[in-house]
């Protein structure tokens, strides 16, 4: 599977809703339809060792004056390349997207914090903000080393206003058995799931996108967790990102 193409998940149609939410939560009325910020994950595998690597890839435009800089980084390795968007001929301005590849030498839990702004403006709090938690396992041998684990993708607003949405998508296929299951922390509101179905192969059992549509009342870093299982067995992979509400 080439990890790094993202951009396909999610043109497919709605057939069923398989979560444990299952239907918009009567106690946030806000709209769906627009999200804000979609964020779409792949993983590779229940933990990440030690020299595998994590991506998170986030909208940049350098034209504006403004670009990423990594705030808190200790005991990680950081790879980091812009990617301009491919425009028309004669254009500028078009922005792209800012590439971060991490990995680590030493198994543990790190901190990874970037924030988007103009490095003239001193006094200037970031515009936006990304504070992620890192976990990287022993590696028994040296097989997925070099290896893309997660990939995060941040298309919109990194940074939502507290009350907006942000929409969720995975590669999943329950017809295997496995289906996603999503366990948001500290009081992130899942407002609605849904599975949708690959039908553009024409093949049954082709497997599809799970969707989740999160929101928060109030500003603040919130965890998101989900992990593909089987009905009363052990989560065969899992991922979790921090979401950052102002």
């Amino acid at each position: 599977m080439n990890k790094m193409i993202l951009m396909g998940i999610g043109a497919c149609l709605v057939i069923s809703c398989m979560f444990s939410a299952g239907c918009i939560s009567p106690d946030v009325p806000v709209q769906i339809d627009d999200p804000v910020l979609t964020l779409t994950v792949e993983k590779e595998g229940m933990m990440v060792p030690v020299n595998a690597l994590m991506t998170f890839i986030l909208p940049a435009n350098p034209t504006t004056g403004y670009s990423w800089t990594v705030m808190e980084s200790d005991g990680l390795i950081v790879k980091e390349e812009y990617k301009a968007t491919p425009v028309p001929e004669g254009w500028t301005g078009g922005g792209g997207c800012q590439y971060y590849t991490l990995t680590a030498e030493k198994a543990g839990t790190y901190t990874f914090k970037a924030g988007y702004e103009r490095p003239w403006e001193t006094d200037t709090a970031p515009i936006w903000t990304i504070t992620q938690t890192l976990v990287f396992s022993e590696a028994e041998n040296d097989d997925f080393a070099g290896e893309n684990m997660l990939t995060v993708l941040f298309n919109g607003v990194v940074n939502p206003k507290a009350g907006e949405v942000v929409k969720i998508c995975t590669a999943g296929n329950p017809t295997t058995g496995y289906y996603w299951q999503a366990s948001p922390k500290n009081e992130l509101t899942v407002l609605k799931d849904e599975y949708i179905a690959d039908t553009t192969a024409g093949l049954v059992g082709a497997g599809g996108t799970y969707v989740w549509y999160v929101t928060a009342k109030k500003a603040g870093t919130y965890q998101f967790e989900a992990a593909c299982q089987r009905s009363g067995q052990d989560p065969v992979n899992l991922f979790f990102f921090g979401l950052t509400f102002v």
